[in-house]
C-alpha cells in the first residue's frame, strides 16, 4: 500500500480566505467595466432600433405619398385628431387607434409635462399596424402603392422594457414652416422617463434630453 506523505496536504483556512479575498478584489475592479460594456450595448441597440423604424416610416411615405397616422386607408391626407394615432407604438397590442393610456402598458412616463408627449389621451396606432401588416389597408396598386413590409419585425420593448414611440401626428402635411414640429422615433432610455421635448420647430434637429435616444423621421 502506498503511504501518503506527511509533506501532502490541502489548503489552510488562510490560504481560502487569500484566494478568495483575490478573486473578490478582481470582481470588484472587473464589475463596472463589464456593466458599462453592458449598458453601451443596450445604448447601441436601441439607437439602431429606432434609425431602422424612422428609415422605415421614411420608405413608406416615399412610396404612398401618407404618412403612418391614418386609421384607414382612404383618410384624407391631413391628420384628422380624435381618429388617425397620435402617436405610434412598438407595443403590438395597440390596434384601431385606441388612447395610448388603454393599450400601451409598457409605454414609457411623460416625466416633463402632461402634454409633452400628451400619453393619457393620445390616440395611438402600433408600428406593426402600419409598416408591416398594412391594416389600414392602403392601395397595394398604382404608382402610389404600398410596397411593405417596410421592416422585417418591430421590437415589442427597447431594451429597458419600454415601447418606442413615434410623434407620427407631427408629420401633418398641413403643418409646414413655423408650425411643422419634429417627428422623431424615441425610446427614453435607461430611466424610462420621456424628457425629449417634441414641441419645438422642426427646423432645428432633434437634441436628445437627459437620456433619451432619438431618430428623426421628419
Amino acid at each position: 500500500m502506498k503511504k501518503i506523505s506527511q509533506n501532502q496536504h490541502g489548503f489552510t483556512l488562510l490560504e481560502i480566505i487569500v484566494v478568495l479575498a483575490v478573486i473578490g478584489a478582481l470582481a470588484a475592479m472587473l464589475a463596472p467595466v463589464v456593466f458599462r460594456y453592458i449598458d453601451d450595448a443596450k445604448k447601441a441597440q436601441a439607437q439602431n432600433d429606432v434609425n431602422t423604424i424612422a428609415s422605415a416610416v421614411q420608405q413608406m411615405y416615399k412610396d404612398t405619398g401618407r404618412w403612418a397616422f391614418y386609421k384607414t386607408g382612404t383618410a384624407k391626407l391631413a391628420y384628422t385628431s380624435g381618429t388617425d394615432a397620435a402617436l405610434l407604438t412598438s407595443n403590438p397590442v395597440c390596434t384601431g387607434i385606441p388612447a395610448v393610456e388603454t393599450c400601451d402598458t409598457t409605454a414609457p412616463n411623460d416625466s416633463t409635462s402632461g402634454t409633452k408627449w400628451a400619453l393619457a389621451t393620445a390616440f395611438s396606432d402600433s408600428m406593426t399596424d402600419q409598416l408591416i401588416g398594412n391594416t389600414p389597408a392602403y392601395s397595394t396598386s398604382g404608382g402610389r402603392a404600398w410596397k411593405g413590409p417596410y421592416v422585417d419585425r418591430i421590437p415589442a420593448l427597447d431594451p429597458w422594457g419600454r415601447s418606442y414611440l413615434l410623434n407620427i401626428a407631427n408629420a401633418d402635411p398641413t403643418a409646414e414652416g413655423a408650425t411643422q414640429k419634429w417627428v422623431v422615433v424615441i425610446s427614453s432610455g435607461p430611466n424610462g422617463n420621456l424628457e425629449t421635448d417634441p414641441t419645438l420647430a422642426g427646423t432645428a434637429n432633434p437634441s436628445p434630453t437627459g437620456d433619451d435616444i432619438v431618430a428623426r423621421v421628419k
